[in-house]
C-alpha cells in the first residue's frame, strides 16, 4: 500500500548490523509496543476504510454506533483488539468468541441512503475485511510512530504477529480466513479498493465530523466530563484536524479519495511536524504514559517473569561428587 506521504528520515543501521534479509527481534518486539501505544490514536481516522464498504456504512448507520457518541466506539473498538494482542490466551478466545456472537444479530436491510442494502457483520466478505483493515492501519502507521524502518522480512513477521493475534475472529468458512501472508493480505486489500469499495455519504460526513469529535465518556465520572467539556470543545477542532491529517497520510490513496479529504501542500508540512512530535514522544516518554494499561502491565508481567526465571535453578538433580543422603 503507497501513500502520497515520504517516509520521515531514519538512521540506516550501523556497521556489524544484521543483513536486511533478516529480521531484528528488537524491531519485532518495538512493534508489538507500538500496537499497545497512545500515539496510535492521531491515525484513527484510517480505519474509516471500513465504512468505505457500502454493507458495513450501511449496518453503522443502521445500528447508530456513531450516533451517540462514536469516540466511545473507537475507544470499545481499540479495547477489543488491545485484548487480541495483549490478553491471555483463553481472554483473547473468550473475546473473539464473544465478539462473533454479539455480531450475530447485526444483519438486516439499512435506512435512508442504504435502504436497498442488505447487509450482514457475520458476512465472510465484510467480516475479513474489517480485520484486514485493522492490521493495515498498525502495519501503516510503525514507522511513522517510532522513526523504525520494517525490513521486508520484518513487515512479513509483523503481519504474522497481527495475524495470530486476530487467528480466534476467523470464521469456519474457508472465505472467513485472514490472508495467509502480507502480500496476499495486500493484494486483497488493493482489489477491495479497485473491486468493492466506493465513497458514500456517511465515509464522507464521518470523516469530515471528526472536527466534531464527541468527548470521549468511557470511564469519566459525570463531575469529570463536566469539567473537560469547556476545555475539549476548544481543542476538539484540533484534534480533529491532526487526526484528519494524519490519516489520510497514511490512507491507501484510492480510500483518500472516497474520504473526500484533499490533501495540500500545507497538509503534508503539517504532518513532518506530527510526525516529529510523535516519534519524540516515543523515544521520551515512559512506558506508563506511552502504552495503554493493558499492554503495560503485560510487559512488566513479563518482565517479573524473566527476572524470577534469572535465578532458577539450573538443576534439581544432586551435585557432582555427592553421596546423598541426609547431612549429618
Amino acid at each position: 500500500m503507497t501513500t502520497n506521504a515520504e517516509l520521515p528520515v531514519v538512521s540506516e543501521p550501523g556497521v556489524g548490523a544484521a543483513p536486511f534479509d533478516r529480521v531484528r527481534p528488537e524491531v519485532l518486539a518495538e512493534f508489538r509496543r507500538h500496537t499497545g501505544s497512545v500515539l496510535s490514536g492521531v491515525f484513527a481516522g484510517a480505519a474509516f476504510d471500513q465504512v468505505a464498504l457500502v454493507p458495513v456504512a450501511a449496518a453503522v448507520d443502521r445500528t447508530g454506533r456513531f450516533a451517540a457518541n462514536f469516540a466511545d466506539r473507537g475507544v470499545r473498538s481499540s479495547f477489543s483488539a488491545l485484548l487480541a494482542m495483549w490478553g491471555d490466551p483463553a481472554d483473547r478466545l473468550a473475546e473473539a468468541e464473544w465478539l462473533k456472537q454479539r455480531h450475530r444479530d447485526v444483519h438486516g436491510r439499512g435506512r435512508g441512503d442504504y435502504h436497498d442494502v442488505r447487509y450482514s457483520a457475520l458476512d465472510p466478505q465484510t467480516w475479513i475485511w474489517v480485520g484486514v483493515s485493522g492490521m493495515f492501519v498498525a502495519l501503516n502507521t510503525f514507522t511513522y510512530c517510532t522513526g523504525t524502518v520494517l525490513r521486508p522480512e520484518e513487515k512479513e513477521a509483523a503481519y504474522q504477529m497481527l495475524r495470530e493475534g486476530f487467528s480466534g475472529l476467523e470464521l469456519a468458512a474457508r472465505s472467513g480466513k485472514l490472508p495467509p501472508d502480507l502480500a496476499s493480505a495486500t493484494e486483497y486489500y488493493d482489489a477491495m479498493v479497485e473491486r468493492e469499495l466506493s465513497s458514500n455519504p456517511f465515509l464522507v460526513e464521518q470523516f469530515a465530523g471528526l472536527t466534531r469529535l464527541p468527548l470521549p465518556t468511557l470511564g469519566l465520572p459525570q463531575l469529570v466530563r463536566t469539567v473537560l467539556m469547556p476545555l475539549w470543545l476548544l481543542l476538539r477542532p484540533f484534534t480533529g484536524h491532526v487526526i484528519q491529517v494524519c490519516s489520510a497520510e497514511v490512507m491507501h490513496p484510492g480510500v483518500r479519495r472516497m474520504v473526500g479529504f484533499e490533501l495540500k501542500r500545507r497538509h503534508h508540512l503539517e504532518f513532518a511536524v506530527y510526525v516529529r512530535v510523535l516519534q519524540a514522544a516515543w523515544r521520551l516518554l515512559p512506558d506508563r504514559l506511552l502504552l495503554l494499561p493493558l499492554a503495560y502491565n503485560r510487559l512488566r508481567y513479563e518482565k517479573l517473569v524473566r527476572y524470577h526465571r534469572k535465578y532458577a535453578l539450573d538443576s534439581f538433580a544432586p551435585p557432582p561428587g555427592s553421596t546423598g543422603g541426609c547431612p549429618v
